[in-house]
């Protein structure tokens, strides 16, 4: 019986079924696959969805006169919906919250937040759904930069110069109340640790009251680029000639054409100093001449600018060496002319003794010849 069933048409018969069906799915398979995809995409579409996203808000104000507080810069908002609708509203944010002020004067004022451009079919929820503002009349006033630097971030023995700013006044406007209380306007610079080279940075600015409280103000520009020199500690010196080894006998006038000289050193150290002396070696000098001098660095100074001053000397014979040549010719003429007088004395009375003895014997050949 068996063997009659599977020699028999019933075995080829099953097998084609099989092939039949198997065909049948391999050839509509698309087809099922596409009618899956479309109840799903229909169930998705039809299924509700809930997100939570945060936009900004829009204040509608008259803001050329007045100035608006009190008010978030973003509000939270809940869509509720149709999935696709939901979905689409999320990724655009083609929708506005705004708060409306246009019809409100100046005081404090709660004000309810609407919303538009959002499709009729979701449900919306913000969050504040109200905000409480305060609008004041607008002021605006222009105040010059004050430029802060940290100091103590530059390398040891560094300092700095003065600040270069882009533009050393900016225009601040807001409410009047804040505007009056403005004291400065500050561009803070904080340059890195242990700092040698010169700054450039674009710095925000801040407006602070005498409190050094900032301020709830708007600044235009918001931001200045600041330029400042770094350099190693310096000072300008006045040059102080002082004399060593001058040659006796000889007078001497120091003088220079560098009057000021700049030193770079410690600022404790130049903080002391009021001159710069410069010492001048006159051992071999006799005559007026020019001498190129090395400045001798004090400690605490590690460099100077120029680094050596050209002096000139004028050299001039000592009066007292002269005043004793002067004595000693004077002594000398004066014995000279007590000699000459000596010897005219002396002469004098040798020729009055020859005639006293030429009249003596003329009156005794007289009295001879009675």
């Amino acid at each position: 019986m068996m063997k009659k069933w599977v020699e028999g048409p019933w075995p080829y018969r099953i097998f084609a079924l099989f092939l039949a069906i198997l065909l049948f799915g391999y050839v509509n398979i698309d087809k099922i696959n596409t009618t899956r995809q479309t109840d799903n995409n229909t169930t998705q579409m039809l299924a509700t969805r809930s997100e939570t996203v945060k936009v900004p808000l829009q204040i509608n104000a008259d803001t050329d006169q007045y100035f608006i507080t009190g008010y978030p810069q973003k509000v939270k908002v809940k869509l509720s919906g149709p999935n696709a609708l939901v979905t689409s509203a999320v990724n655009t944010l083609n929708f506005r919250i705004i708060g409306d002020l246009t019809k409100l004067s100046t005081g404090t004022h709660t004000v309810k937040l609407k919303q538009t451009g959002i499709n009729k079919e979701i449900s919306v929820k913000i969050e504040p759904a109200t905000i409480k503002v305060k609008i004041e009349k607008k002021v605006t006033k222009n105040f010059p930069i004050q430029v802060n630097v940290n100091e103590e971030n530059l390398a040891t023995d560094y300092s700095i110069g003065n600040p270069k700013l882009s533009q050393d006044v900016v225009e601040v406007s807001g409410a009047k109340s804040a505007v009056n209380a403005v004291s400065q306007v500050i561009a803070t610079v904080d340059p890195a640790k242990d700092t040698k080279k010169d700054i450039s940075e674009e710095v925000l600015l801040q407006a602070v009251d005498s409190a050094g409280k900032a301020l709830n103000v708007l600044i235009s520009p918001q931001t200045v680029n600041v330029k400042i020199a770094v350099t190693m500690n310096k000072k300008a010196l006045p040059v102080s000639l002082e004399k060593t080894g001058a040659v006796s006998g000889y007078q001497y006038t120091l003088t220079t054409d560098t009057q000021n000289v700049t030193v770079y050193g410690k600022q404790q150290t130049l903080a002391k100093l009021s001159s710069l002396p410069v010492t001048v070696d006159l051992s071999d000098v006799t005559s007026s001449t020019t001498k190129t001098v090395k400045i001798s660095l004090p400690d605490g100074v590690y460099d100077s600018s120029p680094t050596s001053i050209k002096v000139k000397v004028a050299v001039t014979s000592d009066g007292n060496e002269a005043s004793s040549q002067s004595s000693t010719a004077t002594t000398s003429a004066s014995t000279s002319t007590a000699s000459s007088q000596s010897e005219s004395t002396s002469s004098s009375s040798t020729d009055q003794s020859s005639s006293s003895a030429d009249s003596s014997a003329s009156t005794s050949q007289s009295t001879t010849t009675e």
